[in-house]
């Protein structure tokens, strides 16, 4: 009895791994149909969102830019800790083209705009040039954050190919640095 307890205990363990590990993984590709798909060393696919004028832009907009995609709810407090890290790190940031946008529905819970979240969290960035901030898409939502991840960023190059994915921006300051300064 007590072999079999601990089989059974050993499998749950082994298949709760498995399932962490593909999950996991889902940061690096998101498929969303057969032929959108957001990948690491792909294209990035279309992308649009209401800036907060409410004028619509468009991702290509920026192509020949090396581009930071960050999908941020809210009400996320890793996402509020991210802005005041980039923005304490703005001049090392170079020419880095930032869009801070609220993922479509702010992953499921009520929280404030999108302007409201970067004036409290980082407001020296409200006057940068390089930081534009926005809502993003129903349907790019769909495309670049199928899961509703509250905090999720691409690191998109001047050719526009996605060259990472992450998250946690005050956690890996040191890859976007890198990104930004190569």
């Amino acid at each position: 009895m007590k072999n079999t307890l601990i089989g059974f205990v050993s499998i749950v363990v082994l298949v709760g791994g498995v399932v962490w590990f593909a999950s996991s993984k889902q940061l690096n590709t998101a498929t969303v149909s057969s032929q959108e798909k957001v990948a690491v060393n792909a294209p990035a696919p279309p992308a649009s969102f209401n800036d907060i004028s409410g004028a619509t832009e468009n991702l290509s907009d920026f192509k020949g830019k090396k581009v930071m995609l960050w999908l941020v709810a809210t009400w996320c407090s890793s996402c509020s800790e991210g802005a005041r890290v980039l923005s304490q790190n703005k001049n090392k940031l170079g020419d880095l083209t930032i869009l801070v946008l609220k993922t479509y529905g702010n992953a499921g819970y009520p929280g404030p705009s999108i302007k409201e979240f970067v004036s409290q969290s980082a407001p020296a960035v409200l006057l940068s040039k390089n930081w534009h901030l926005g809502n993003l898409t129903k349907q790019s939502t769909q495309v670049y954050n199928p899961r509703n991840y509250p905090d999720i960023y691409f690191l998109i190059d001047k050719s526009g190919v996605i060259r990472e994915v992450n998250d946690a921006p005050a956690a890996t300051i040191s890859d976007i640095l890198t990104f930004a300064q190569n």
